[in-house]
């Protein structure tokens, strides 16, 4: 029998908030899925949108991706809480990895997890 983890994706910005004048961070997405132990993360999340399971926040319209064989960055995640296996990437160093970055599109959750997407961007 397939194990099935809770995925929690969340896309956080840091923008300027109007009233105060401070850049703060707003929550864009925060979308819960059911993942199989067997099934990519980015691809579970594709076919929850096809099945009409879930449905993009408004403002969103897709994770990105790109090669879906985890040899870029463009479906770049970071793994707030949880733990995934992306032994079929070959773009993040061991060290990349053990600071919680993720490639969506070659990670099996194999616990629940928290990951913020969209963080091309953001690594250093």
């Amino acid at each position: 029998m397939t194990t099935t983890y809770k995925v929690r994706l969340t896309k956080v910005v840091k923008r300027k908030n109007q009233e105060t004048g401070k850049k703060e961070e707003f929550t864009e997405m925060d979308l819960t899925l059911d993942v199989p132990e067997d099934k990519y993360i980015l691809e579970a999340f594709e076919d929850a949108i096809n099945d009409d399971e879930i449905q993009y926040p408004d403002g969103i319209d897709e994770l990105p991706s790109s090669c879906r064989s985890g040899s870029c960055s463009s479906c770049l995640g970071r793994i707030v809480e949880g733990t995934v296996n992306q032994e079929d990437q070959s773009f993040l160093d061991d060290e990349q990895m053990e600071k919680g970055w993720v490639l969506l599109c070659v990670a099996y959750p194999t616990s629940d997890c928290i990951i913020k997407t969209h963080q091309e961007a953001n690594l250093g």
